[in-house]
């Protein structure tokens, strides 16, 4: 009967191991989501874009040998594009049928267009080496099998579709397993059926833990051999760093919900009982000692050489494996103490409390580790959210000061976010309610008229509306990637059709839109939430001021908005806030008139710097738009240059270039900087310069 039990044990704790790696396959391969987000973050690797960089450079220097002198030019400008936040919405939409063609088995061919890549290269290169005339013939387009992934990919995933099954179904017939033999083993030896199923499933599935993390310390050793000077090697260690922690937190799901079913089922369960130094000896008992039969002998002595052999290969992965362990079994006798604590007065449920404590503790202890381990979201430092009746904008001293001599963080282009779907060429990190929670309280935006499109999920301009906004847009990026992003997002030549309504985009409404009413809705719900806070909304408006009205009218704003006087100085926050008059809206082109005195013509009242920078050293505090005499300034700071939009708002957001430039404007235009605009203001010290402002530094 013994060694029947024995290979139930072995048979139950593969059957759970397998199951737990089908169910981390199955979260993060098999959902198209996490697919397509875990599949960005493998193309913005650095290590990854420099070699997709490579890859493209030698396919447009293929294409144009003259090309060659300017080899590093191109090659960091390829990598800069790639790995650029402004293509995730494109990879993450491009990836869905992928993922559908793989997954789902769909026949559809998916093809990476490398000319569009290598346009938008050139497109920025250009604009950084205006005086070399580039073009890049359309015909490189490559399959994704011939960038390394191919064949061997397309079979693994094809083959993962039992992967769904084998999530659920394993650990049920694993658990199954391993409480058979403890019950025929309880029988044998005249224990509880009972208590003899629990203690065995729970070491069984304590093993499976370890075992999870012994395959763990072997995956990641290969991995870590794997040369991440090639594009394949790259992208290995990108996908494991993106599977690591989700297979560690399950293997310590696994060893903890083992060991506190171990615990709850034995008959004297106490503090005193639970000692963890007998565990830890039982353990290395169970690897050292001889044992009685041939075949335990051998088994013993195979597990202990593989153990030492992974010691010395790879001791980072080992001592990773052991904190897990460790941590796992400390967090889970933490949470029995407290529950055996809490039961001692428990009275008539005593005889129960070891089975409470076995669920109970499970499921406690797994709220604490996957709210402790996995990764907490990334904050933004920006202003305290205080709210109280003392502070106005977080800070009680500017409650008294006039709207215009505060100074307030702004974000350029805040519409266009990373994180936000379809936006081709992003410049801010998040959203715009984001932005707000975060701090920013002035949010210039861009109003355009559009239409749906036959591609779901991209709008096009209107007919009346689009020549300008290409205009617009190919001043920005560049003709040849502007066509090329059309090209990658499948929006060339889309017609406009149904009705026309207000979007905000950057220009080119098919590079990224979203629809103006009802994020208005949610900055209304924002505002009746945080009654202490001032914000401006400044537009550049192709919409007219009509249906700009009437976007504020239906989205419940109107209560909200600051009318001006004429002739009047700007109010205090105070004053705002407690006549509930606390959102301005600015407007670039046109001001609402006699009909809309609210939509403020935004250049009578705010005068600004130039906004069209290359680089750092071009910055300029020169007059550029607004009457002299307009009391509120704003200051444009930024890089255009879409190669390197993080990398450059990291640079000038830095309080050492960014403060600078501050108190140089002010002196030279005499004026407090009302709005500091940048973009991706979670790079550098935007909310601890405007403080200092704030603060007469």
């Amino acid at each position: 009967m013994k060694p029947l039990c024995r290979a139930l044990v072995v048979l139950g704790t593969v059957l759970i191991v397998v199951g737990a790696v089908a169910g981390v396959l199955s979260r993060e391969v098999l959902d198209g989501d996490r697919f397509a987000a875990n599949a960005d973050a493998v193309r913005s690797d650095p290590y990854v874009a420099r070699q997709l960089g490579t890859l493209v450079t030698d396919r447009i220097l293929a294409a144009q040998p003259d090309l060659t002198a300017v080899r590093p030019l191109l090659e960091s400008t390829a990598t800069g594009v790639i790995a650029s936040p402004t293509l995730a919405p494109v990879v993450r939409v491009g990836t869905t049928p992928l993922h559908s063609a793989l997954v789902g088995g769909g026949g559809n061919p998916v093809v990476l267009r490398l000319a569009d890549v290598a346009a938008v290269v050139v497109g920025v290169a250009s604009a950084l080496a205006p005086q070399l005339a580039w073009s890049v013939p359309p015909d490189l387009d490559v399959r994704l099998s011939d960038l390394g992934a191919g064949v061997e990919v397309r079979r693994a995933v094809d083959s993962a579709h039992l992967v769904r099954w084998l999530a659920w179904l394993c650990p049920l017939l694993g658990l199954a397993v391993l409480a058979g033999a403890g019950a025929i083993g309880a029988e044998r030896s005249g224990r509880g059926r009972v208590r003899g199923a629990a203690a065995t499933a729970g070491a069984g599935v304590v093993w499976s833990g370890l075992t999870l993390a012994g395959l763990l310390v072997v995956v990641d050793l290969l991995v870590r051999r794997a040369d991440r000077d090639t594009l394949s090697g790259a992208v290995q260690h990108a996908a494991w760093a993106q599977l690591d922690n989700v297979f560690w937190l399950t293997a310590g799901l696994l060893v903890v919900s083992g060991y506190l079913a171990v615990l709850a089922s034995r008959p004297d369960l106490s503090l005193s009982a639970v000692r963890p130094r007998e565990a830890a000896r039982a353990v290395w008992a169970g690897l050292t000692d001889v044992g009685t039969s041939r075949g335990e002998r051998l088994l013993r002595a195979v597990v202990l050489a593989l153990l030492g052999v992974l010691m010395l290969a790879d001791p980072v992965g080992v001592l990773t494996a052991l904190v897990v362990v460790a941590g796992a079994g400390a967090v889970s006798l933490g949470i029995l103490g407290v529950l055996l604590v809490v039961g001692e007065g428990m009275g008539s449920l005593a005889m129960h409390w070891r089975q409470v404590v076995g669920v109970v503790a499970a499921a406690a202890f797994t709220v604490v580790v996957v709210a402790g381990v996995l990764p907490p979201a990334t904050s933004v430092p920006g202003y305290p959210n205080r709210g109280d009746d003392a502070t106005c904008n977080g800070r009680a001293d500017l409650c008294d000061r006039r709207y215009d001599a505060v100074a307030y963080p702004a974000t350029h282009n805040a519409m266009a976010a990373a994180s936000e779907p379809g936006w081709f060429f992003a410049e801010q990190p998040d959203g715009i309610l984001a932005q707000l929670d975060n701090g920013i309280r002035v949010l210039l935006i861009d109003s355009w008229y559009g239409q749906h499109t036959r591609r779901p999920g991209i709008i096009a301009n209107t007919d009346e509306s689009r020549a300008s906004a290409l205009a617009e847009a190919e001043q920005s990026f560049g003709a040849a990637a502007v066509r090329s992003a059309l090209r990658v997002r499948g929006a060339l030549n889309l017609e406009p059709r149904g009705p026309v309504d207000s979007y905000l985009c950057h220009g080119l409404c098919e590079l990224g839109s979203s629809a103006w009413l009802p994020l208005m809705r949610e900055v209304r719900t924002w505002l009746d939430a945080h009654p202490r806070e001032v914000v401006t909304i400044f537009i550049q408006d192709t919409v007219s001021p009509g249906d700009t009205a009437e976007v504020f009218e239906r989205a419940g704003l109107l209560p909200s908005v600051y009318t001006p006087m004429p002739g009047q100085p700007w109010p205090t926050l105070r004053q705002m806030i407690e006549s509930g008059k606390r959102l301005v809206v600015l407007m670039e082109n046109h001001g609402g008139g006699a009909a809309y005195p609210w939509l403020i013509d935004g250049f009578q009242v705010v005068q600004d710097t130039p906004f069209l920078f290359r680089d750092a050293s071009q910055f300029s505090c020169a007059a550029n738009r607004g009457a002299q005499h307009a009391p509120l300034f704003l200051l444009n700071h930024w890089i255009t240059n879409k190669a390197r939009e993080v990398s450059n708002a990291a640079l000038v957001n830095a309080r050492d270039v960014l403060e600078p430039r501050v108190r140089q404007c002010r002196e030279e235009r005499g004026l407090l900087p009302n709005f500091v605009a940048v973009d991706f203001y979670d790079q550098g010290d935007l909310f601890g310069v405007v403080d200092d402002l704030n603060d007469g530094d």
